[in-house]
Order: structure tokens, then sequence, then C-alpha cells
């Protein structure tokens, strides 16, 4: 099987370094090159062809976010995971939007990095645990907003948006059946309904849907 080319994106060499032997460890990752700026980062993608970009997002003198909006606009088939210390529901709304498909902590667990990696490489997307929860807890403080966005255009029904609700909240098909007094068949039908709508197939696909549609007021 072929192995998943990654470049890394970073100005500290100690943190490329450490990554690099990190993520070379793994028999189905192969990094490829190493940057420091947007201009080696830019030359890299070009002559070795990653397949996943881990980018920095406070670069030195540059904007992490901003070149991945770059890469991701002239190179549609290159994936981004962004690296960051940063738990802002901002940095994480603008990495979406940029065109991110994964969002990870630079002090998240190495096997969680990679799996990062396994899953936006085969098309996915990933955002670190607690990222996860923070934009699910986002999402619901806005639900008000987000229920009329939707009902406007007529996405998704009232009894699914109560189940994109429970679902973001954590909670899982039997409990959600169990609250809304409907059956787990119900529920299996209608998330899946709700996915397939929507064009996600998990639950940070499903908040990074949100995001980027600006369903979710930050």
């Amino acid at each position: 099987m072929r192995k998943i080319k990654v470049l890394i994106v970073d100005d500290h060499k100690l943190i490329r370094r450490g990554i690099c032997t990190l993520l070379n460890s793994d028999e189905d990752i192969e990094v490829v090159g190493e940057a420091a700026d947007p201009e080696q980062c830019l030359e890299i993608l070009q002559l070795n062809k990653p397949d996943v970009i881990l980018m920095d997002i406070s670069l030195d003198a540059a904007d992490g976010i901003a070149l991945t909006k770059e890469i991701t606009q002239n190179n549609p088939r290159v994936r981004v995971i962004m690296l960051s210390m940063h738990l802002q529901e901002s940095y994480i709304k603008r990495s979406v939007q940029a065109g991110a498909d994964g969002y990870i902590l630079k002090n998240s667990p190495t096997e969680e990095l990679i799996t990062a990696i396994k899953e936006v490489a085969n098309g996915g997307k990933y955002l670190a645990q607690e990222v996860s929860r923070i934009m699910a807890l986002n999402y619901m403080s806005s639900q008000d907003g987000v229920d009329s966005k939707y009902a406007k255009g007529e996405i998704l029904t009232k009894r699914e948006l109560q189940i994109v609700k429970l679902i973001l909240d954590g909670l899982n098909n039997q409990k959600i059946a169990d609250q809304l007094s409907i059956s787990h068949r119900t529920v299996d039908t209608h998330r899946t309904n709700i996915m397939h709508k929507v064009k996600v197939k998990n639950v940070a696909e499903l908040v990074m849907y949100a995001v980027k549609n600006k369903l979710i007021e930050i």
C-alpha cells in the first residue's frame, strides 16, 4: 500500500524534527519535507506532492491560515491539518473556512495526530477531541440561530434538527431514542438521512459543516 506523504510546516526546527520522528515511526506515513515559511512550503509542495500538510497556525511573519487558504484553493487534492495551541473558536472557524480538513492541538497525543492524518488522507475530516467538544458546545449555545437558518433552507426537518442537537450534545442513538420517546431504529434512520442531506460521515464533519456554512455563530 502506498504511504501517505506528509509535509510538516512549522517555524521551529525542534518541533519539526520531533513530529518527523514520530510520524516516520508509522509504517503507513512518510514525511517528504519540512518547511519553516510559506516560500519553502510552496516549493516543497510542488516538488514532492504531499497528500497531507501539517500546518502551524502561527508562523513567524506569516499566517498559517492564509497560507492554508492559498494552498487549498490552488491544490484541491492536498489536505491540510492545522497544528495549533489555540482552542479559541475564532481560530477553529477561520481554519475550517480556509479549507483545512483537520485541527489538532500541539499537545495532542501522538496516536491522535496519526489518526487525524490517516482520516484526512482518506477524504475525511478530523477535529481534536477537545476541539470537537468546544465547537459542539458553541453549536448548542447558538441553537436558535441554527434552527432558523436550517429551516430557511429547508435542509432538515424539525425532528432532524432535534436529533442534530442531541448528537452534538454527545448522546448516542439509544439515549436519543429514550429522550424523544421514539425507537432506536427511527433514530438510526433519521441519523442516516441527516448525514446524507448535509453530506457528512461523522460528528466532526457535521460540526465542520456547520462552521463552513456559518450555522455556528462565533
